[in-house]
């Protein structure tokens, strides 16, 4: 079984996308909604950005190793960047509600 550098794009950006709501949800509970603009402003982001790993045609071409490098590179770096969003998330969940 192999990882396709897109499904690791996909669980980095769901992760980044349940923790951003995550964040707007408790900012708005707790009643600091201008500051939740700004977290809606992030899940925006990971939901177009998640939307455009679907659409890509690029991943599906044959590159260069070193290209694939950089690329599986670039969506470890994306898993642990939704695995931050995710931990921020729950963070402010707990301390906000």
């Amino acid at each position: 079984m192999t990882i396709d550098t897109r499904q690791l794009y996909v669980v980095g950006l769901v992760l980044g996308l349940i923790g951003s709501l995550l964040t707007v949800v408790s900012l708005v509970l707790a009643g600091f909604v201008t500051t939740a603009v700004i977290g809606l402003v992030t899940t925006f982001a990971f939901a177009v950005s998640l939307e455009n790993v679907f659409t890509r045609e690029d991943l599906d071409r044959e590159h260069s190793l070193s290209y694939r490098v950089v690329n599986c590179g670039g969506a470890v770096i994306v898993v642990a960047l939704g695995l931050l969003m995710l931990t921020v998330g729950m963070m402010s969940f707990r301390t906000f509600v």
